[in-house]
């Protein structure tokens, strides 16, 4: 089996195309399509890693086409949702953030008494 052919296992089985793939690792789209279409037969052990703490899928099988195809990450989609949000929002917006999550540990806190 093909990088490609691991590419395209992880496009089916996620139900997202190549552009969304990129999109998500921070790639070209172009890229993804060369790797898919055996134009490119190699990716970087740092990219592996990425698809792996994205999708699950292990960068030993990616990168080599062995071992289990899966891994598990322990980060569901919704916090990997929140990380990306976080990403994007200006230092004012990460603080405020910040300041309500230290609030609900206060309530939290306070519910446990």
């Amino acid at each position: 089996m093909s990088l490609g052919d691991r590419i395209r296992i992880i496009l089916n089985e996620q139900h997202i195309k190549q552009i969304e793939l990129a999109e998500k690792l921070g790639i070209s789209a172009n890229y993804v399509n060369l790797l898919v279409n055996g134009k490119k037969t190699r990716i970087s052990d740092t990219l592996a890693q990425l698809i792996e703490e994205r999708y699950g899928y292990s960068s030993q099988w990616l990168l080599t086409g062995t071992g289990e195809k899966l891994v598990d990450t322990g980060i569901s989609d919704n916090k990997i949702e929140i990380i990306n949000r976080i990403k994007k929002m200006s230092q004012e917006e990460v603080n405020a953030t910040m300041a309500f999550i230290h609030s609900l540990e206060k309530v939290h806190e306070e519910f446990k008494k």
